[in-house]
């Protein structure tokens, strides 16, 4: 993603003071995420050795297809590391909002003041540490 320079506050937010977030190699999470683009919807996702394994979509906007594939989401992990570059990359806004133990609860951007269709915001609950096996594929 380009970034589109910007002069305004950036923000980043916790509920209480979060700790740096240990994330599991194996856990599950339900992320709600408002974009313009195919990746909108509510999403069960499942990460194995920190990357995604699978994603199933939750509501009737959810829809894996040609426009949104696993590609089109992330770990937890990588939505602080998305966070903290769109910061440094001067982005008109960004906000991420953790729980007390560090596990991101919310993140939103707006890269530009100006346009109207740059904003990306997802919510996640139900972070559930896992045993490495939900998503597998059985033999």
């Amino acid at each position: 993603m380009a970034a589109v320079a910007a002069v305004a506050a950036t923000s980043a937010c916790s509920e209480g003071s979060a700790d740096p977030w240990d994330e599991p190699a194996d856990y599950t999470f339900e992320a709600t995420i408002t974009v313009f683009g195919p990746a909108h919807g509510e999403w069960r996702v499942t990460v194995r050795d920190h990357e995604v394994v699978e994603v199933e979509g939750l509501d009737e906007w959810s829809e894996i297809d040609e426009f949104t594939t696993i590609e089109s989401f992330d770990t937890l992990a990588d939505y602080i590391t998305r966070h903290d570059e769109a910061r440094a990359e001067g982005a008109h806004s960004v906000a991420l909002r953790q729980s007390a133990d560090g596990t991101p609860t919310h993140y939103s951007v707006d890269w530009s003041a100006d346009a109207v269709d740059d904003e990306y915001e997802a919510s996640f609950t139900d972070v559930t540490p896992t045993d490495g096996t939900a998503g597998s594929v059985p033999d």
